[in-house]
């Protein structure tokens, strides 16, 4: 390798080493995570860096295809934006510009592509973990949930209260294409904070939460209280108490989909017969605490916006009920997680972010 290729690179691993630096809270939360994650593995004798490999290659491909996806869309929004208001006189060259723009405004910042790749190893730990949490506490809190459910809620299950208005096939769907929506919602609001370096420490704040929602709520809490949910009640055999209400999904699937049934099934395949992905834990839900996240964030942007996520929040909550993923109670303890996890987020980060001093950053 030549002196003039190495003072080339010279500066590019220094500019890396300097994201991480200033990004070590972000990154240190995420290591620990690692850490503790081998350890608990070591002492169950489960290879963690094998699972820990495969998962990640899952999760990483997952990201590659989001980005082409939505990398796609936002092309296709931009040209009719285009076609529409701007009407250039070459359209496809106002593309080519406004693309290069935004991607130097984005892209060419090294902390964003350090923050964005940290995150597939931060949801490859946290799912070798959740798969683990039936042979480090079995499922046992079910019943206690359930009959939990019925005494704040007068006696009910709450699936019975919301039925009158949920219990259409066609709102269903609707409220089922929300739950997927997250997804992707999720993956966007992780590139915005990791990207949009206007003001650094608001997307720092999120991905710190978010990196500790999912930490506590979903590994330690998850553990603590581990349980299936109403959807495998009856199969690990705590009782018939929602057997009804899978009858009447099964019976909405038949007028309109109702996807969640399918992702039902192969979740428990995939938890018998050892799949990547096999994880099953219903307390707290995070689903939920994500998307309270996503709204306290969106609140930063604007107040249009988060209040859209916060029914987006809501619509997820009660969803989760009414699709048999989650007890009542499991949301209401999200909220709280989410709530403590975004408040010492803030407090962490004005302790020990360090945001970059120029957003003209070449990686």
């Amino acid at each position: 390798m030549s002196s003039v290729e190495i003072s080339n690179r010279a500066p590019q691993l220094d500019g890396i080493l300097q994201s991480a630096m200033r990004n070590r809270l972000f990154l240190c939360i995420l290591a620990l995570h690692v850490v503790g994650g081998s350890i608990v593995s070591y002492h169950l004798g489960i290879p963690f860096w094998t699972e820990l490999g495969y998962s990640l290659a899952t999760i990483l491909s997952k990201l590659i295809k989001y980005t082409f996806v939505i990398g796609s869309g936002f092309l296709v929004l931009r040209f009719i934006y285009a076609a529409i208001w701007v009407k250039p006189a070459k359209p496809i060259h106002w593309i080519i510009n406004d693309t290069k723009e935004f991607i130097s405004e984005y892209v060419k910042v090294t902390d964003g592509i350090v923050c964005f790749l940290s995150i597939g190893f931060l949801m490859t730990s946290f799912t070798c973990l959740k798969n683990m949490i039936p042979q480090i506490n079995p499922f046992s809190w079910d019943i206690f949930f359930s009959q939990l459910d019925q005494t704040l809620h007068g006696g009910y299950d709450v699936w019975r209260l919301l039925w009158p208005v949920l219990g259409n096939p066609y709102i269903t769907t609707i409220i089922n294409v929300a739950y997927h929506l997250w997804f992707v919602l999720i993956y966007i609001t992780m590139f915005v904070a990791s990207f949009d370096k206007r003001n650094p420490q608001r997307g720092m704040v999120y991905l710190v939460a978010f990196a500790l929602v999912f930490i506590l709520g979903g590994n330690i809490l998850a553990t603590i209280f581990s349980s299936v949910g109403p959807v495998y009640f009856e199969h690990f055999g705590f009782g018939d108490t929602y057997v009804q209400q899978m009858q009447n999904l099964r019976e909405l699937n038949q007028i309109s989909p109702v996807w969640a049934l399918a992702v039902h099934e192969n979740l428990l395949m995939a938890f018998q017969d050892g799949g990547i992905v096999k994880g099953i834990s219903a307390m707290p839900s995070m689903h939920v605490a994500s998307s309270v996240i996503m709204a306290l964030f969106a609140f930063r942007y604007s107040r249009w916006l988060g209040w859209a996520f916060t029914i987006f929040a809501f619509l997820i909550l009660v969803g989760s009920v009414h699709l048999a993923w989650h007890y009542a109670v499991d949301g209401y303890l999200a909220i709280l997680v989410a709530l403590f996890c975004w408040w010492l987020a803030n407090a962490l980060t004005k302790r020990f972010y360090t945001a970059p001093e120029t957003t003209s950053q070449q990686i």
